[in-house]
């Protein structure tokens, strides 16, 4: 939904997309939303969540990212009837009330589920389905006529729950039987909180079926709690699972069972929850959580076989650092060899402590695209596992609903981008990469040549304990073809680290894909990141993947051909510091060809390695580009791939010392070399 709320004499647009139900309702000053002292508590909560978790826009005439104001003028006549646009509509919403599919609705409007709707607005209704009525929507909470068959069963109120399901702060309302996308209708109740939020067994029982995230799901990653009288609960949407669960676990009320998110078809942090009594149909569960309503307790329930001194404290996630960083900690290391006898007084804050992923910016969700050339400020030191004095975040930055070639910038607010890319982009191309952002005062920011969507997830922090970088000449770890709905393992050896390493850096190759398609990497056994790509020659991403002693495992929901190359390995504790993004080289007057080229780095602090983001402009070829330091054995991996006439980008891990490396593309082809973090 997009709340107008007034603020300090101006109007804060705030834009949250509940699953599959836009909403769109202007709050006036002074006006009760949804009614009653508690309820506008919930919602400044709501708000407050949001704000925490994304650049908040100001919504003021003239200024370089205002909304615009008036309504679009219809330039073309509409094939069959005509809807005009009230107050509440959203393009959901709208599609409900004419009984026609979202996707036919925005094809009759040429529009995307981005596009700014606005009241008075005349839009044209698809072929074949009756325009509905424009009257105000009601705000009654009662289902409407045509709810799913499922509301006809009757609440014995023989199901109870011992504990809410969710960790404040938090929001919710009753939603039963509103309509959703398809045909379908709402059989649960939504609780909107901040993306890493714990979410909590309500009663003790067994864990029956665990959902994961996949480009087709609904629900995203979940579970199916069951209790001993055969009554379930369903979770939905959830971040990423508690470590140590399975199927066939043993819970108890209160035991952390995983963290919100908006995996699956969500467009904003919230857990989607169902109650099925006796393991039949689902009733309304909204009177269930009132009744037992935690939406304002942050505490954590003692945990099982937690110490007393820890049991109230999240102890699956990454320790905050116990001291603050020295504020020397953002600069180069100096020249000076430190000494053998103990670590460089530099060295505060220069390590790595990887967290469950968590959603710092989703342009799409809130139909505001980046602005070329306008800074976007992305707030992390309020999510959780990230501490508010860090210096910088390993994020993953996907651009989506490319329209044109470009690329963007992570950058300290403030401070000017140069000419440095941290992820470039072409359309119908798949642009994803795993990049770092350097962190002041809680925040960065994010600057793109042109408008274009993005979502940035941060994984990692920096901080005073942890782990370093260790470049790896570019190995090939795998060259396979995979099988849709197929896993493959690739061991700790096989990817050329130790079992201890805690994640390592990847370009992953997808050639020839049967179709559209969702690839899946992450820790075997964990939560994978699905990256969704289209049918293509090809298609490359990049990324920084956690690992373990099995290793780390790739799926595919199409047959397709993949190849893995390694660049790095986080183990260790070599200095890795993020740095202000800054243009290392450019091949633009001498494009790099078969024969190798040497190129000196000027890396600050004649740093041993550092964390690049390498850009491949392809020419009228497919090409291949394979970097190294000049004093090691040219290596068996690439660092890149381009399909022809395309830009790509990835982060790749470099041994720099020497500050020279060498570079050879299958065909001529322009490298650009940008720096991201040094040690």
């Amino acid at each position: 939904m997009t709340q107008d709320c007034f603020a300090r004499g101006r109007y804060i647009t705030v834009a949250v997309k509940s699953a599959m139900r836009p909403m769109a309702h202007e709050i006036e000053h002074g006006e009760a939303p949804f009614g009653g002292a508690r309820a506008r508590r919930r919602l400044v909560v709501l708000v407050a969540s949001v704000m925490a978790m994304v650049a908040v826009p100001i919504v003021v005439s003239g200024t370089a990212d205002a909304v615009p104001q008036t309504p679009r003028v219809k330039t073309v006549a509409c094939d069959g009837g005509t809807y005009v646009v009230v107050a509440g509509d959203g393009w959901y919403r709208i599609a409900g009330k004419l009984g026609v599919s979202v996707s036919a609705l925005l094809a009759a409007n040429s529009a995307t589920v981005a596009t700014w709707l606005f009241a008075g607005e005349v839009l044209c209704v698809p072929g074949g389905a009756a325009p509905a009525t424009t009257a105000k929507p009601s705000t009654t909470t009662a289902p409407t006529t045509t709810v799913a068959p499922t509301t006809t069963v009757k609440f014995t109120g023989t199901v109870s729950i011992e504990q809410f399901p969710v960790q404040g702060l938090c929001w919710f309302t009753d939603t039963w039987g509103d309509p959703r996308s398809g045909g379908r209708h709402h059989v649960g109740v939504d609780v909107l909180a901040a993306e890493g939020k714990n979410v909590y067994a309500v009663n003790d029982g067994t864990l029956t079926r665990q959902y994961v995230d996949s480009p087709a799901s609904l629900a995203g990653n979940g579970w199916r709690l069951t209790t001993a009288d055969g009554t379930y609960f369903f979770y939905a949407h959830l971040s990423a699972f508690a470590s140590g669960l399975k199927v066939g676990s043993k819970v108890q009320a209160g035991q952390i069972i995983g963290y919100v998110g908006q995996t699956g078809n969500a467009g904003a942090p919230h857990l989607h929850f169902e109650v099925h009594p006796g393991g039949g149909a689902a009733v309304n569960p909204t009177s269930l959580v009132s009744k037992a309503d935690g939406c304002g307790t942050t505490k954590v329930p003692p945990q099982p076989g937690a110490t007393p001194s820890g049991g109230a404290t999240t102890t699956t996630r990454p320790p905050t650092a116990t001291t603050r960083p020295p504020t020397t900690t953002t600069r180069p290391p100096t020249t000076t060899a430190p000494s053998t006898t103990a670590p460089p007084a530099t060295r505060g804050a220069s390590q790595w402590q990887f967290i469950a992923p968590v959603m710092a910016l989703d342009t799409g969700a809130l139909s505001r695209p980046l602005v070329a050339s306008v800074p976007t400020r992305v707030t992390v030191g309020s999510l959780a596992g990230v501490t508010s004095s860090t210096t910088g975040v390993l994020v993953r930055v996907v651009a989506r609903r490319v329209s044109a070639a470009g690329h963007l910038t992570l950058h300290r607010c403030g401070a000017s981008t140069g000419n440095a890319a941290s992820l470039s982009f072409s359309p119908g191309n798949l642009a994803a990469t795993v990049a770092v952002a350097p962190v002041q005062g809680g925040a960065f920011c994010v600057t793109a040549s042109t408008g274009v969507d993005v979502r940035i997830a941060v994984v990692a922090q920096q901080a005073a304990t942890g782990v370093g970088m260790l470049p790896i000449g570019a190995r090939r770890a795998l060259d396979t073809s995979v099988a849709a709905g197929t896993t493959r393992s690739l061991t700790p050896a096989q990817l050329g680290v130790s079992a201890a390493a805690k994640a390592v850096t990847v370009t992953v190759s997808l050639l020839a894909p049967a179709s559209d398609g969702g690839f899946g990497i992450g820790a075997c056994g964990g939560t994978p990141w699905i990256v969704s790509f289209a049918k293509a020659a090809s298609q490359t991403f990049s990324a920084v993947v956690r690992t373990n002693a099995a290793g780390v495992c790739i799926s595919s929901s199409v047959d397709v051909r993949a190849v893995v190359d390694v660049t790095g390995a986080w183990t260790g504790s070599a200095a890795m510091r993020a740095t202000a993004p800054s243009r290392l080289f450019d091949s633009s007057s001498n494009p790099i060809g078969v024969a190798p080229t040497t190129v000196h780095l000027a890396v600050p602090g004649a740093a041993a390695g550092a964390q690049l983001q390498i850009s491949l402009r392809s020419g009228s070829k497919a090409t291949s580009l394979t970097v190294w330091n000049c004093a090691d054995r040219r290596p068996s991996g690439a660092v890149v791939y381009a399909a022809a006439n395309t830009w790509m980008t990835v982060t790749a891990g470099m041994k720099t010392s020497g500050g020279a490396v060498c570079m050879s593309s299958t065909s001529p082809a322009r490298v650009v070399v940008d720096l991201a973090a040094a040690g």
